[in-house]
């Protein structure tokens, strides 16, 4: 369950299409909650940063749903911004993400 403590991050993945070639771009986020450890440790939490983290999750399945190029972008969003979220797929002492669609 996400916290009103915490901050967040978003991360998005669209894909980069020719028109002509898809009548449909596909797009993912990952949202990622920066827990208080993370500030203690002075983890690195620039966008930059993120975007690996983010891409290090999602990877696998843009490969395999065989996606073209993707754009990248980072916004910082507030709690009571945040999607539904279920269960998150990583969670470690200083983040915990999420996949939306």
């Amino acid at each position: 369950m996400p916290s009103k403590d915490s901050s967040y991050k978003k991360v998005f993945f669209t894909e980069h299409m020719p028109i002509e070639r898809t009548p449909k771009s596909r797009a993912l986020a990952v949202i990622i909650e920066i827990l208080e450890p993370a500030k203690k440790n002075r983890v690195d939490v620039r966008d930059a940063a993120m975007i690996k983290f983010a891409s290090d999750l999602v990877q696998k399945r843009i490969m395999n749903e065989g996606w073209g190029p993707t754009e990248k972008k980072v916004e910082t969003i507030l709690f009571n911004q945040l999607p539904p979220v279920g269960e998150p797929v990583r969670k470690g002492d200083d983040f915990i993400a999420w996949i939306v669609e």
